[in-house]
């Protein structure tokens, strides 16, 4: 006599372990969301705050790269590593030694790279014409392009909301995110008992 065969894995008794941690999720997304409204009301704290945070990685980066071309004898490429490693050192302690023009400097950059994104989308808006989307990727690049155009006119005024702004928004989508997910993951798996050996 053969045992019955057993039910199938399904991905629901796989990701039954989530439905206990769903708390955790929804927790971060409400503190995210939190700290996004917070960032939209002072912007331009927020816009110091993300020229610091870029420049402690710069440091950070830097410092590895320097210890990492230290550490390689007889690497043909040392001397280079070691000039880009101090470059990252530099800009890093630039950023800290005077935070307002490294936001301006930051804020120039993504108006220049706004611009050129929106450019490039429109330019491939009109390669994929006989296609439906293609509106929809010449709208995206309009709105990328009037947006780096925006910030370029008001420059350097719009560098004391726009890192501020983008680093908020940002916060606040990935939070409604965590909280979609973890209410996804309460209600999709209620009841659902993990598979037993």
């Amino acid at each position: 006599m053969t045992d019955a065969p057993a039910a199938p894995h399904t991905l629901a008794t796989h990701l039954v372990p989530l439905r206990k941690n769903w708390g955790w999720l929804m927790g971060a997304g409400v503190v995210l969301l939190i700290l996004g409204g917070i960032g939209l009301a002072a912007s331009t704290l927020f816009s110091i705050a993300s020229a610091l945070s870029f420049g402690a990685m710069m440091l950070i980066g830097g410092g590895v790269l320097l210890v990492d071309a230290f550490r390689r004898d007889g690497w043909k490429s040392r001397t280079l590593m070691i000039g880009i490693g101090a470059l990252y050192v530099v800009t890093g302690a630039l950023v800290f030694y005077n935070p307002l023009s490294a936001v301006m400097a930051l804020t120039l950059l993504v108006a220049a790279a706004l611009v050129a994104t929106g450019a490039l989308r429109i330019f491939m808006a009109f390669q994929l014409r006989p296609m439906n989307a293609w509106v929809w990727v010449l709208v995206s690049g309009v709105l990328s392009l009037l947006l780096g155009g925006l910030i370029l006119v008001s420059w350097p005024a719009s560098s004391a909301w726009v890192l501020g702004t983008f680093l908020s928004i940002e916060l606040i989508f990935q939070g409604w995110a965590y909280i979609i997910l973890a209410q996804a993951i309460r209600s999709t798996f209620d009841g659902v008992k993990p598979k037993t050996a």
